[in-house]
C-alpha cells in the first residue's frame, strides 16, 4: 500500500514499555514481500510464527497501527480453519510481533501447482510401451480415474471449508479484504485450510484504517474505490477468482456468480451459495433420474421391436392399446399445465409435478394386460407401442420440466424458515422435503 495515498489512522497510541521478550529460540527469517516480516521460533520446544514489520516500516505509525488492528481482530477468532492468534508481543531485535501458530503445509498456489503436476505425470505414464504395453496403459487409466476421483474429494474438502471460515468470520462482521491462493494454507496433514493474513481485514466496529485495499486481481471492484462501505460480497468475489483460477471446471459455475462485477448479482452470503449448491444436487437427482428412464425406454423399446406382429387385434387388444395411449397423453398435458404455469414455491405442488412424470415413467403395466393372459406377442406389441410413444412424448417436455424443476426449487429454498433444508426423498429421490436442523 503506498503510504502517500493513506491518512492517519487515528490509533492513540501509547508509549511501550514493556520488557523486551528473548525466550524464543531459533528464530528464521522467511522471505516475505510488503511491509510485514515473517519469523519461524520455537517457544516452549513448540513451534509458532512470528509477524512482525519490516525495519524501513517499524517507525511508520500508520503500518504499527495497522499491525496492531490486525491482531485485535483476528485474535479472537477460533476456528479450525483460521490461523490461530497467540499473542502480542515485544521481541528482542525483531520489535513487536503478533505470534500465531505454525502450520506445516503449502499455499492453496502451491498446493494447485503440485496437483498439475501429479496430472502431468498421470498422463505421461501412457506414453511408456513395452511388450505388455495395453497392460500397462490400462493400469494408468485406471490410476487416473481413481486420482481423479481423489482430487474432486481434495477439492470439494478446501472448498467446503473455505465456505466454512468464510462463513464464520463474516458472522462476526469481519470481512478479509485479501482472500487469494497465497493466504489460504492447505495442511500436509490432512489438506486441511488455514486461513492466513488479516493484515488487510475490516470489522464493522472498527472506524479506522478504512482505506482501499487488497490485492487487485482479487479484489472486488467496490473495494478498491476510496472511502467505499463493503461487505461480504467483497470476499464472496475473492472466492470466485479463486475458484475460476486455480479449481476444476465443475466449480466454475458458482466462480461466475461470485465473481460478477456488479455485486447486486453475486451470491449475497456464503450461505446463499451452500443453497445454490444444493439446488444443484436436487436438480442434478431429478435430471438424472429421468434421463435413466428415458434410456431404459430406448433399451426396452430395441429390445421388443422384433416382436411386432401383424397388428391384427381382437377390440380387447385395440381398446387397450388406445387406453394406454390416452392415459399418456392426458398424463403429459397434466405436466405441461403445470409448467405453462410458473415455477411454485409450494413443496405440495412440486412433488406432485415431479410424482406426476415418475409414475408415468415408471407405470407397473400389468395392469393394462391382466385381461390377455399368455399372449406374449401382444404383450410385445404393448410394450413397443407404450415406450415408442412415451419415450417420444416426454421428450417432446423433458427440457422445460427440468428448467421448471430448478426454478421452483430455488424459489422452495428461498421460502425456507430459519433452521428449515431442503432435501431429496430417501425413497423417492424426485420428491423433496423440508426437515428441520439444529443450529450450529
Amino acid at each position: 500500500m503506498d503510504n502517500n495515498d493513506i491518512s492517519s489512522s487515528g490509533f492513540v497510541i501509547q508509549e511501550n514499555n514493556s520488557e523486551m521478550i528473548s525466550s524464543f529460540h531459533s528464530i528464521k527469517e522467511i522471505e516475505t514481500k510488503g511491509y510485514s516480516c515473517l519469523y519461524t521460533a520455537t517457544k516452549f520446544g513448540k513451534k509458532v510464527i512470528l509477524k512482525g514489520l519490516k525495519p524501513e516500516f517499524k517507525k511508520e505509525r500508520f503500518y504499527q497501527d495497522l499491525l496492531k488492528k490486525e491482531f485485535e481482530i483476528s485474535y479472537f477468532l477460533d476456528h479450525p480453519n483460521i490461523v490461530k492468534i497467540i499473542d502480542f508481543q515485544n521481541i528482542l531485535n525483531i520489535g513487536d510481533c503478533i505470534v500465531m501458530e505454525y502450520v506445516e503445509g503449502m499455499t492453496l498456489r502451491e498446493f494447485v501447482e503440485s496437483q498439475r503436476d501429479n496430472e502431468t505425470t498421470s498422463r505421461d505414464v501412457t506414453h511408456y510401451t513395452d511388450e505388455n504395453k495395453h497392460d500397462v496403459i490400462g493400469a494408468s487409466s485406471k490410476v487416473a480415474r481413481s486420482r481423479g476421483r481423489r482430487d474432486k474429494r481434495v477439492y470439494d474438502k478446501i472448498f467446503n471449508e473455505l465456505l466454512d471460515a468464510m462463513e464464520y468470520f463474516h458472522s462476526k462482521q469481519i470481512i478479509h479484504r485479501d482472500l487469494k491462493p497465497d493466504n489460504i494454507l492447505i495442511t500436509n496433514n490432512g489438506n486441511n485450510v488455514k486461513i492466513i493474513d488479516f493484515g488487510l481485514s475490516d470489522a464493522d466496529d472498527y472506524v479506522i484504517l478504512k482505506q482501499a485495499a487488497g490485492t487487485r486481481k482479487y479484489a472486488a471492484p467496490e473495494q478498491l474505490i476510496p472511502n467505499n462501505t463493503i461487505d461480504c460480497r467483497a470476499d464472496i468475489y475473492s472466492l470466485g477468482i479463486i475458484l475460476k483460477n486455480n479449481f476444476p471446471k465443475s466449480y466454475h459455475k458458482i466462480a461466475e456468480k461470485c465473481a460478477q462485477q456488479d455485486k447486486e448479482k453475486r451470491f449475497s452470503s456464503v450461505g446463499d451459495i451452500r443453497n445454490f449448491i444444493k439446488r444443484k444436487k436436487i436438480t442434478k437427482t431429478t435430471a438424472a433420474v429421468s434421463l435413466i428412464l428415458l434410456l431404459l425406454f430406448a433399451l426396452s423399446f430395441a429390445v421388443t421391436k422384433h416382436y411386432i406382429s401383424s397388428g391384427t387385434y381382437s377390440l380387447k387388444e385395440k381398446k387397450i392399446l388406445t387406453e394406454s395411449t390416452q392415459y399418456i397423453d392426458s398424463q403429459i398435458e397434466i405436466i405441461k399445465n403445470k409448467i405453462k404455469e410458473g415455477p411454485t414455491s409450494s413443496l405440495d405442488k412440486y412433488n406432485e409435478v415431479a410424482m406426476t412424470y415418475y409414475e408415468l415413467m415408471t407405470l407397473d403395466h400389468k395392469k393394462w394386460l391382466d385381461n390377455i393372459p399368455n399372449d406374449i406377442p401382444f404383450y410385445n406389441d404393448f410394450m413397443t407401442h407404450w415406450n415408442t410413444y412415451l419415450n417420444n412424448k416426454s421428450m417432446d417436455i423433458f427440457q422445460s420440466y427440468l428448467d421448471w424443476i430448478e426454478e421452483s426449487s430455488t424459489l422452495i429454498f428461498n421460502s425456507l424458515e430459519s433452521g428449515e433444508e431442503l432435501v431429496p426423498d430417501s425413497e423417492i429421490p424426485v420428491k423433496v422435503k423440508i426437515i428441520k436442523v439444529e443450529d450450529n
